[in-house]
């Protein structure tokens, strides 16, 4: 077996989780999985893919009524709020371009 000691310069973690329960806000009803398949496929076309992982996660802590979170790491970034593709987009331009 080969190790991979492969190091991206980014990894977003988009939050999927869906609350069964009504008492808390989820993010699923905002960032769907196919959101993120379509946020990996543009990260693709960018030719970004061995410098910014995608990968969807559960929940990230910080749940919200006004949209969905991600985190951006190493930098420790949380954003929430995002309702859209073009959100996500625009938190990964707004990392490349710093």
């Amino acid at each position: 077996m080969e190790n991979c000691h492969f190091k991206p310069d980014m990894h977003v973690f988009i939050c999927v989780n869906e609350r069964c329960s009504g008492d808390m806000p989820s993010c699923a009803p905002t960032i769907t999985r196919e959101m993120v398949k379509d946020v990996k496929l543009w990260v693709r076309s960018k030719g970004w893919t061995n410098s910014i992982y995608v990968t969807k996660a559960s929940c990230l802590g910080f749940c919200n009524p006004k949209g969905g979170v991600l985190c951006i790491w190493p930098q420790g970034r949380f954003v929430k709020g995002i309702t859209s593709v073009k959100d996500i987009k625009k938190v990964i331009m707004e990392e490349v371009e710093t």
